[in-house]
């Protein structure tokens, strides 16, 4: 090597490029222009990735708006299915408790006189030719009980009536019937329900 390729080079100033001479100059950037172009990058591809998970959100959004209709839908139907079970068996259910309730009630005279005296109360007081029917077990159980009512119908007679069960009354006027019989209110209960 000879003397003058060891020389050192001093710079009054920093230089600002070095390029070879005979080559195109390399493009140089000051750190002013160098932290505006990084700047410039990071709006962009924080731009590009807001777009971005803009456009998966929405995806998202509709993917889970429509599962969300879908079960709602389902939940609907499922609801629909449910409510027109209850009311094909809530009737049956119903009439069903009532009447083993009913069957476990006893008959004594407290009951057979609750009976008379609920369909006494659809008669007019002083009605003439007032007939309350019972069976045989109910009329005993009730003697005297028509003494106790002749102060509202005069002409009140409690009779015997084979074809009724015990608990069971039917109340004979001029204008018709009343029908006391458990049967009787079981089926209104059950019609209430329908």
């Amino acid at each position: 090597m000879s003397a003058a390729a060891r020389s050192t080079l001093v710079f009054s100033q920093p230089p600002r490029s070095i390029h070879l001479v005979g080559q195109a100059p390399v493009v140089t950037y000051t750190s002013e222009e160098f932290d505006k172009a990084v700047k410039e990058a990071y709006e962009k591809g924080a731009e590009e990735t807001r777009k971005s998970l803009e456009a998966e959100s929405e995806k998202s959004r509709e993917g889970v708006k429509f599962a969300a209709e879908g079960a709602l839908s389902k939940l609907a139907d499922r609801h629909s299915e449910a409510l027109s079970m209850m009311r094909s068996l809530v009737p049956n259910l119903v009439t069903e408790a009532t009447a083993r309730v009913v069957a476990g009630l006893p008959v004594d005279a407290e009951f057979v006189r609750r009976v008379v005296d609920d369909l006494l109360n659809d008669v007019a007081p002083g009605a003439e030719n007032v007939e309350v029917q019972l069976c045989a077990e109910d009329v005993a159980k009730v003697a005297g009980f028509d003494q106790e009512l002749r102060h509202k119908f005069p002409t009140l007679r409690v009779v015997e009536n084979r074809d009724i069960k015990p608990g069971d009354c039917l109340v004979k006027t001029r204008f018709g019937v009343l029908d006391g019989r458990i049967s009787s209110k079981m089926k209104a209960v059950e019609s209430l329900l329908t």
